[in-house]
């Protein structure tokens, strides 16, 4: 993650001591019910299309900026998949940053564009049907939060509560 306007301020007071930042992940799937996942550069786990929302952005305007910075593609979000956070969505930056997200899984369909990993922070789209799910290579919380989000129910999913008084 590059540090720059917004995050970059907050670094410069807190260093890399743990920040918590809100996502988006965006799921296009094609006619054969395939979903499109990207590789991103400098390792070879399997990730959704999205990223950070930036201030002032609503989650929907996030995932179509995501997408088409990432992708090339205009989407237009449908719905709501499933929203989701704690450590498994924790990660540690080359530089030493430490992130959590609450990530925002939706829904979209394309309006235009064809795929295209944008060559700088993505070098490969691939569209992956649930049964190679499996066999990526990805983080732990990063195979959860898909699994959620093509469960396929009709209800926004999320990590159950666990917390007790």
């Amino acid at each position: 993650m590059a540090r720059s306007g917004y995050v970059a301020r907050i670094r410069e007071k807190i260093g890399t001591d743990p920040l918590m930042l809100q996502a988006v992940s965006v799921f296009v799937f094609d006619r054969e019910n395939r979903f499109l996942l990207a590789q991103q550069n400098g390792h070879d786990n399997w990730v959704t299309i999205g990223g950070a929302i930036e201030i002032g952005e609503t989650p929907a305007d996030a995932a179509v900026r995501e997408c088409w910075e990432e992708t090339g593609m205009l989407v237009r979000p449908t719905r709501v998949l499933g929203v989701f956070g704690g450590s498994g969505l924790k990660f540690t930056y080359g530089n030493g940053d430490v992130v959590f997200y609450t990530g925002i899984g939706f829904a979209a369909e394309i309006i235009s564009g064809e795929p295209k990993p944008d060559g700088a922070e993505l070098r490969r789209l691939e569209w992956v049907s649930r049964d190679q799910l499996e066999s990526l290579p990805m983080m732990p919380a990063m195979r959860d939060l898909i699994r959620l989000c093509i469960g396929g129910g009709p209800e926004a999913a999320f990590q159950p509560a666990t917390w007790k008084p």
